[in-house]
């Protein structure tokens, strides 16, 4: 069965870093995928919508990976803010060894559970950024993992 880590990361530059953790972590080549905003998207017939046709690849990628219906869109509006999608498929050991290289990288939070989270006053007054935390519901219980997460399938 393959497992894949998944780790949403505000900037390329980050998403860069933990590439390169990955690989000196021996995460091979191949298990490793990095995934955002095409800056283009070229339209393949009359009847192609680029954006829509994108997200659905997406969505189907995630989904084969055992991901919810909520994640999914949760990932998505990430994608789209522009953050990035860092994947590292491989065995059990090699997921678990990119989760700890992801969350060493502060990926953004998932967080799942019913309702959403208001942004919150930081320490010195300042609204904390809405977009250091996703929230979402699941139908599946899946433990909480410090921002990234292992989807098995």
């Amino acid at each position: 069965m393959a497992e894949t880590a998944v780790g949403l990361f505000e900037h390329h530059g980050a998403a860069d870093a933990v590439v390169d953790a990955l690989h000196a972590n021996g995460i091979p080549s191949n298990g490793i995928r990095t995934l955002s905003k095409p800056s283009a998207m070229p339209v393949d017939s009359a009847t192609s919508t680029p954006a829509v046709d994108f997200a659905a690849a997406l969505a189907q990628d995630l989904s084969s990976m055992g991901a919810t219906d909520r994640e999914c869109e949760t990932y998505l509006a990430g994608v789209r803010r522009g953050n990035v999608l860092v994947f590292a498929t491989g065995s059990h050991a090699q997921a678990e060894a990119a989760i700890s290289v992801m969350n060493s990288y502060e990926p953004i939070e998932v967080e799942e559970f019913a309702g959403a989270v208001p942004a919150l006053a930081g320490a010195h007054g300042k609204e904390t950024a809405t977009h250091d935390t996703i929230s979402l519901s699941s139908d599946q219980a899946r433990a909480k993992t410090e921002g990234a997460r292992i989807f098995s399938w």
